[in-house]
């Protein structure tokens, strides 16, 4: 079960809110799709599992690397659908958790820590039915995405890596 995260309060009124906690549970209810905010910022739609080359499905821990070597981001989370000063995508951090009931696997989760969004994709990565898709190579010229960089919601610690650690209290 994904932890407990506080809602954030940037532009979320009470409709807001109520509309918030209704996109986060569709997100963490999902056993074979993993959803992302779509164009819109307002509605949820299917981000697609990458395959490599030889149409295996990338594992968790190498999504960093195929991030680095192919046009794939990670899924988007909520931040867009709350943040009315800046309501681009923010793409979801791919992390490790530490402690709870899901130790020790990967999951994507809000970078910010502000709008709940949490993936179990370790789970979901041998799931039945997962949407994939083949991601063209970045070409030797293409520049690499940015690093996501996570801000733990507990210390306000940020890391400046796309793949690393977290609690999941």
């Amino acid at each position: 079960m994904p932890p407990d995260r506080p809602q954030a309060t940037l532009g979320v009124d009470g409709v807001q809110e109520h509309q918030l906690a209704r996109l986060v549970a569709q997100v963490g209810n999902r056993k074979n799709v993993v959803l992302e905010l779509d164009e819109t910022g307002v509605t949820l739609c299917v981000w697609y599992w990458p395959v490599s080359d030889e149409g295996e499905r990338v594992a968790p821990s190498d999504l960093v690397a195929h991030r680095n070597s192919h046009q794939f981001r990670g899924p988007y989370c909520l931040c867009g659908f709350i943040d009315d000063r800046d309501p681009g995508h923010y793409e979801a951090a791919i992390v490790v958790s530490t402690r709870g009931p899901n130790a020790g696997e990967y999951v994507a989760c809000c970078a910010s820590s502000k709008c709940g969004y949490v993936v179990l994709i370790e789970q979901m990565h041998n799931s039945p039915g997962l949407p994939t898709k083949r991601y063209a190579r970045r070409g030797s010229d293409q520049a690499r995405p940015q690093e996501v960089v996570f801000l733990d919601g507990n210390g306000m610690f940020m890391k400046a890596l796309w793949c690393f650690t977290m609690d999941m209290d």
